[in-house]
């Protein structure tokens, strides 16, 4: 104490103006300092993640002055360091109907030291359209990618030229040096002789696995970094697993901040499980809720076609729901595996992990035998569990998000503006709240009906209608789709509200209301009942994010 009194009295003494001037600026500095660090990655601060540089020699002798300069100058210096990325995107896996139930250790690794987000979303529920929104932050509206096919832009050339230089993993790698890999399903028409084969590696990634088309477990073929390589008898998810090690264990790659995507094919049809899982799950049963085989005649054209409720013999619905269960076994599996070699790398308390579906599925909901494609919660409501550094742990988050939100949140959080270019909006700052916020926010739904005469089984009366698609026998000849399940909607979530209203692209203008909020399981449309004022209210906002492009998106 003596020492430093001393000092201060020496600095009074022979440089009191000068001191003075230099302390309101050492601490504008400070503040700052703070400022710049509580906005670094959201990393919070902790001695391993930031290192507060200052030093003051407080020798006798010393120029003060200098000294004073040196403190304002090097005092909070943020060392930034860039987290990693391991993002795990599932297949069709479900939230509404136990889709978590196989993925135990996932939620204990993940979820348990991270958020579980309650109200996660996908805008369109279908494939294509909703992985092109996931790793853009753009809305399929945006993109032009409105089904599976690349006549529907799905990895069409012009989706090459015109979006993957605006990916995720592009932008991280350009704008913020960072290692990039991908194993997995990419889109459904990836490795197609009219988008450029498989020789084609999108733009933005270092390390490549494409799978060439939709999902399988054994049989498939890989574009590794452009060369295909046939694969039989190896389990498509352990696989993806071994790669994913791989890509950990070179030292070049952990040198450097690195974007890893891996998107195995469960729990997508066919439903192979794993070898060592077909046991599992040997009790349960189809999810039998209260939309469960529910019959109404207020709904669209799709759900009201006959049969209108499904035979009272549901064992393929049975086996359905115990072979997509088994299926996540072995992802639940892969994520144990990069989990553990995080760890082992003591790069784990510096990733963030996401884990995430392309979109929901049904399985009897309605009456719908098994698929996506529709406009309720089944489809569209998804699992999303995040952990890293600065998530508070073990929180149920109940903020709204979708697809379109991932983009921009990883790339914010890796330090890059996305305003300019996306349709979502970062949820960052929500990510690290640890208490619940209050929600001013919509949730927007697009989805575009197919309709193709070649889709309808011999035996089923739909056969040369080409209005209807996804027909089959197995399914007692109810179609998946047909070219008036064109909708949008939007979902609200003002305050404690929670209320969804579509509106369909059909002769007749139909449109569904729930009020989620007493009517979870979306059985009583209300549409009827709504004030005029509502009405248009909704149809407005509808007519906005039809043609939102960018800050006009961001902003409803």
């Amino acid at each position: 104490m003596t020492k430093q009194g001393g000092v201060i009295a020496f600095v009074k003494g022979l440089y009191y103006d000068e001191f003075k001037w230099a302390l309101v600026k050492s601490i504008g500095i400070f503040a700052l300092g703070i400022r710049i660090a509580q906005e670094c990655q959201g990393i919070e601060l902790v001695p391993s993640q930031f290192k507060l540089k200052c030093f003051i020699n407080m020798e006798k002798g010393v120029f003060v002055k200098t000294l004073i300069i040196s403190f304002a100058l090097n005092c909070c210096l943020c060392d930034r360091i860039s987290p990693n990325f391991v993002y795990i995107l599932t297949d069709d896996q479900d939230l509404m109907l136990n889709g978590l139930m196989s993925m135990k250790k996932s939620l204990s690794l993940i979820a348990d030291r991270g958020k579980f987000f309650l109200n996660a979303f996908v805008n369109t529920p279908l494939c294509c359209p909703s992985r092109s929104t996931i790793l853009t932050g753009k809305f399929a509206h945006n993109l032009g990618v409105v089904n599976n096919s690349v006549s529907g832009n799905c990895n069409s050339e012009q989706w090459q030229i015109n979006h993957e230089p605006y990916s995720i993993a592009a932008l991280l790698q350009s704008h913020a040096n960072y290692t990039t890999f991908y194993a997995g399903k990419y889109l459904n028409q990836y490795g197609s002789k009219f988008s450029g084969g498989t020789s084609h590696v999108p733009k933005g990634y270092d390390w490549w696995i494409g799978l060439k088309g939709n999902s399988k477990y054994y049989n498939y073929t890989l574009s590794v970094n452009g060369t295909a390589v046939k694969i039989h008898n190896l389990y498509l998810t352990d696989l993806l697993a071994n790669y994913s090690l791989s890509f950990l264990n070179q030292k070049s790659v952990i040198d450097k901040p690195f974007f890893m995507m891996v998107a195995p094919p469960a729990s997508h049809a066919p439903f192979i499980p794993p070898k060592r899982y077909i046991n599992k799950f040997s009790s349960v049963g189809v999810v039998t809720n209260p939309s469960f085989n529910y019959t109404s005649n207020n709904k669209h054209w799709i759900v009201q076609m006959p049969p209108v409720s499904l035979p009272k013999n549901i064992t393929i619905l049975d086996n359905i729901q115990r072979r997509r269960l088994q299926t996540l076994l072995a992802v639940d599996d892969l994520v144990e595996r990069v989990v553990l070699q995080l760890k082992k790398l003591k790069l784990f308390h510096k990733t963030y992990f996401i884990i995430n579906s392309d979109n929901g599925y049904h399985i009897g909901q309605f009456g719908q035998p098994w698929d996506k494609r529709q406009p309720y919660e089944a489809d569209t409501r998804v699992p999303l569990l995040i952990s890293g550094p600065g998530v508070p742990k073990r929180i149920l988050e109940p903020y709204p998000v979708s697809s379109v939100d991932i983009a921009p949140t990883i790339l914010h959080l890796a330090g890059i503006k996305t305003d300019q270019i996306m349709d979502g909006n970062s949820f960052k700052k929500q990510l690290f709240n640890k208490r619940n916020v209050v929600t001013l926010k919509y949730i927007f739904l697009e989805y575009w009906g197919e309709g193709e005469d070649k889709m309808a089984e011999r035996g089923c009366p739909w056969k040369y209608d080409s209005n209807v698609t996804g027909c089959t026998i197995s399914s007692w000849c109810k179609c998946q789709d047909s070219r008036n399940n064109t909708y949008t909607c939007v979902i609200d979530f003002r305050g404690e509200l929670r209320f969804k209203f579509c509106r369909f692209l059909d002769n007749q203008n139909f449109v569904e209301a729930y009020n989620l909020s007493s009517d979870p399981y979306e059985l009583r449309n209300v549409y009827t009942y709504l004030d005029i004022d509502l009405i248009k209210f909704y149809h407005n906002i509808l007519n906005n994010f039809e043609h939102c492009v960018g800050k006009s998106c961001k902003a409803l």
